[in-house]
């Protein structure tokens, strides 16, 4: 792993692709929709603030990228293996406990729950690889 701004910014693009994937309306964007209580008038209001949404969205997962990595450099992870089960340590250890305040205390469904987890679970394992091949 080098010190690069390329693998974190990698990393972070990666993230937003997913999203933009797991969230069409033709793979889970109409489950999660319904599952958010979300109806299309508001999906349409909302969507005047699509851009400062991605770019906000798109500095969160810089950040996530950048401390992936540095924990990553921290811990010593060099294989794709390695950087796999550090992807899924920090889901398991990080997004799925803090992502269940929306089930337990918003009272959103489980299968919001399990459908933004499932999310998360991609973003981790396919980031820290990125950042590991780096």
């Amino acid at each position: 792993m080098n010190d690069s701004i390329w693998p974190v910014i990698a990393a972070a693009i990666s993230s937003a692709l997913i999203g933009i994937v797991w969230y069409h309306p033709r793979v889970f964007g109409t489950l999660w929709m319904r599952e958010a209580n979300i109806s299309p008038e508001m999906a349409e209001h909302g969507a005047r603030y699509r851009h400062m949404h991605f770019l906000l969205g798109l500095l969160a997962s810089l950040i996530t990228a950048y401390v992936a990595r540095e924990l990553m450099v921290h811990i010593g992870i060099t294989d794709i293996g390695e950087a796999y089960g550090f992807g899924i340590l920090i889901w398991i250890g990080f997004v799925v406990p803090v992502s269940a305040s929306a089930f337990l205390w918003e009272h959103r469904s489980l299968t919001f729950y399990l459908l933004n987890i499932s999310y998360w679970f991609v973003v981790c394992s396919v980031m820290s690889i990125i950042l590991v091949l780096s």
